[in-house]
């Protein structure tokens, strides 16, 4: 696979030019969100914007440099609501907290559907891995912290798979939904918990 450049050509360093990247990035999220990876292009997100195609490179090189901003941003405002999430519940029970999580994990598919669909796709096909790693470091401490929290109902001692696979069942579920339709059913969260539940404390949740 050839080499793709996903950095930006130069930071913005005046308030003009950061508020050109932000009508930048403004409008590829809603060229993602409305026409999906079919019609997203650098011309299209130009046109969106407002602003020339060169304008739009003086910043990105290409239309994955765009996506994978986004997919920055994205990933940025995941771990930050997680670990809000977490924080917020430091004093509630394990169910409650996982109940949480699950409302915010079925809230960021379901709330742009095909945003999420699109940058989640393109997540799986760039290479981003380092990029993101600050981001699931983070999300990773949180959910840990979570876990040592509650080490007494567990069903093994927390180790730092257990949040892999808490993250992999979660998304399997959502997002299989999410592909059946653009409104989550209603059982969905249910289903979530009581998958992370059983998982982690080998026990059906309490009614």
């Amino acid at each position: 696979m050839p080499r793709i450049d996903l950095h930006p050509r130069k930071s913005p360093r005046q308030a003009r030019s950061a508020d050109t990247v932000e009508t930048i990035l403004a409008a590829a999220t809603r060229v993602l969100e409305r026409e999906s990876l079919a019609g997203f292009n650098t011309n299209r997100v130009a046109e969106v914007a407002g602003v020339s195609v060169g304008s739009l490179y003086q910043y990105f090189p290409n239309k994955s440099a765009l996506i994978a901003a986004l997919i920055d941003r994205q990933q940025s405002a995941l771990a930050q609501a997680i670990e809000d999430c977490v924080a917020a519940h430091e004093r509630r029970s394990l169910l409650d907290a996982l109940c949480a999580l699950a409302d915010l994990g079925v809230d960021q598919q379901y709330r742009r559907p095909l945003l999420s669909a699109a940058l989640d796709h393109e997540e799986a096909r760039l290479p981003l891995e380092k990029r993101l790693r600050e981001s699931e470091q983070r999300i990773g401490a949180a959910v840990m912290s979570l876990l040592h929290r509650h080490q007494k109902e567990l069903a093994t001692p927390p180790k730092p798979s257990d949040v892999q696979d808490i993250f992999v069942i979660a998304k399997a579920l959502i997002e299989a939904d999410a592909m059946a339709g653009r409104t989550p059913p209603p059982d969905l969260r249910e289903r979530v918990v009581r998958a992370l539940w059983g998982y982690l404390t080998a026990k059906v949740p309490p009614a």
